[in-house]
């Protein structure tokens, strides 16, 4: 096999012979450049597959300007960036990733850390992605603590395969976008197809799904193609599957076991030509054993099954991810970027984040929108306390009191807001609602 070639560009001289002699030893082709424009001579010349780019230089060794303009100005097609900066500053970082670097480390640096980075993005890029596939890899999805780096390794041993996924976890842990990545990295022409199932009225699982032929029902008005067709030679991305009824099940695992379906009201059978990936934040064992889930569906579903772990237990991951979505929400609301103080890391560090990484870009998005000044604090967050019993241990009750009591403060706690109480809770807006209808507890 043929050695990958890697462009290390650094004004320094140590710097760059000890990335040589880092990826020497682990059989790759190490390039070096010590300016800018040298690197853009050896790019125009020679065929590299990856580049570690300093993001400081002569005129400016501070602000990471020169990298900045350096990656702006890489063509279509270039290869994977990684940043690399002697100022361990995740705000420089997350502009660089915003330019197009798929990832980034800070000097000094962890040998295995770089070596591990740089083997992940070199087969991601021999995954052979769509033109401009890759930033959007990186951007719905980030893999920064040890536990996403070990999920982003598995997927990428079995992206290119079309067996089946299941992705378990609680909602907001980003499920959709582990879905969305999947698609991308296997290569597959066919489009990424998104259907929340616990959306769908029972009635029309399988229009929605299978499609209908014209005058097959009162409202079949006209021919509809449904999301297996829609799919094809794609990814059908099955949300919130475990809240599938038995009768639809079974009408799902028809299709899964013999690839067939037929539109509603035709007799032509069709092929159902997509991957299938399901996600659910459901205990399937105690559904299968309350009899609730068929276990051939499940089994249908599941060959290659994923837990994304709550954000709680991946604390090294809260503060990239909070600067990567006050980057991206500064670029949307088209905004200065603030950085972070003290107080806030501390802040964003403690909190125990019950709607995992959707309620931290929510949190974002806030603390962004209402920032006064150039630098976020803790208390710009408005994080609550939690509410405890004067004892600091839980009140025994009714789990009916208990479910009542929790719904009342998630409730409280985000201003009747429900699709926030929804991801305090760890569990979806349908939910809520009919938990509300329950207790008669009003929204707004």
């Amino acid at each position: 096999m043929t050695a990958k070639t890697i462009l290390v560009i650094d004004d320094k001289a140590d710097v760059r012979l000890s990335l040589r002699f880092l990826l020497s030893n682990h059989k790759f082709n190490a390039v070096e450049a010590s300016s800018l424009l040298e690197a853009q001579e050896i790019l125009n010349d020679t065929h590299v597959d990856l580049i570690l780019l300093d993001m400081n230089y002569q005129l400016d060794t501070t602000s990471g300007e020169e990298g900045l303009s350096f990656l702006k100005s890489l063509k279509n097609g270039h290869p994977p960036v990684i940043a690399m900066t002697a100022w361990s500053s995740v705000y420089l970082a997350v502009k660089a990733m915003q330019q197009g670097a798929c990832d980034f480390f800070a000097k000094p640096w962890d040998n295995r850390a770089v070596i591990d980075m740089v083997q992940k993005h070199l087969a991601l890029a021999d995954i052979n992605l769509p033109d401009n596939a890759h930033i959007a890899v990186q951007s719905d999805v980030q893999w920064h603590g040890e536990a996403m780096q070990t999920l982003q390794r598995q997927i990428a041993r079995i992206a290119k395969t079309d067996a089946p996924v299941l992705l378990r976890g609680e909602n907001g842990t980003g499920k959709t976008s582990i879905a969305h990545y999947i698609h991308q990295a296997s290569g597959v022409s066919g489009p990424f197809v998104s259907v929340n199932v616990a959306a769908i009225p029972e009635s029309l699982f399988e229009s929605e799904l299978f499609g209908h032929k014209k005058g097959a029902f009162t409202d079949a008005k006209e021919n509809r193609v449904g999301r297996f067709e829609s799919a094809e030679n794609g990814t059908l991305f099955l949300d919130e599957i475990g809240s599938l009824g038995l009768e639809q099940q079974a009408k799902l695992l028809r299709v899964l076991e013999s690839n067939e379906f037929e539109r509603v009201g035709d007799n032509q059978t069709k092929l159902a030509k997509c991957r299938i990936v399901c996600a659910s934040n459901a205990d399937f064992e105690a559904l299968i054993e309350q009899g609730r889930f068929r276990t051939d569906l499940y089994f249908r579903i599941n060959p290659i099954e994923f837990e994304i772990p709550p954000l709680r237990d991946r604390n090294d991951d809260v503060l990239p991810l909070a600067s990567y979505f006050i980057g991206l929400h500064c670029k949307k609301y088209q905004l200065p970027m603030p950085r972070l103080s003290d107080s806030a890391k501390q802040a964003l560090s403690q909190y125990h984040w019950p709607g995992n990484v959707r309620e931290l870009s929510h949190f974002m998005a806030r603390a962004v929108l209402m920032c006064e000044g150039d630098t976020l604090d803790g208390k710009d967050f408005g994080f609550k306390n939690e509410a405890k019993s004067s004892d600091g241990q839980l009140t025994l009750m009714t789990l009916e009191d208990a479910e009542r009591k929790l719904l009342n403060m998630a409730m409280h706690q985000s201003d009747n807001n429900v699709e926030e109480a929804a991801m305090l809770l760890g569990i979806s807006k349908s939910a809520i609602y009919r938990r509300l209808d329950k207790f008669n507890i009003k929204s707004k």
